[in-house]
């Protein structure tokens, strides 16, 4: 599975940043591949390629705060979670995410 992964609190540094490594980790123990995007504060460090939203099965919205360009993964299955949540349960959110596409 192809997972595009996004990650947003409010200031960016924590949180999300936790969350995403939380996510990667439980994806690559499955063998799956994930692209991650971590938004917060006023910056963007890295923005998912078209082509990587393009070639997800999946797109993973794990936020405290609105997602900057969120129109970008519309037609694709969203799974939409706290950041918190993510940090705290990524077995269950990775779970959660295989489901949608069964």
């Amino acid at each position: 599975m192809k997972i595009a992964l996004v990650t947003a609190c409010l200031a960016g540094v924590a949180h999300s940043k936790m969350a995403a490594m939380a996510l990667k980790k439980e994806a690559k123990k499955r063998g799956h591949e994930i692209c991650v995007e971590e938004q917060g504060g006023h910056k963007l460090p890295v923005k998912l390629s078209q082509e990587q939203i393009d070639a997800a099965d999946v797109v993973i919205l794990a936020k405290m705060v609105k997602i900057a360009g969120e129109n970008r993964f519309e037609g694709k299955p969203i799974l939409d979670v706290s950041v918190n949540k993510a940090l705290r349960h990524p077995v269950m959110i990775m779970d959660k995410a295989e489901e949608l596409l069964k």
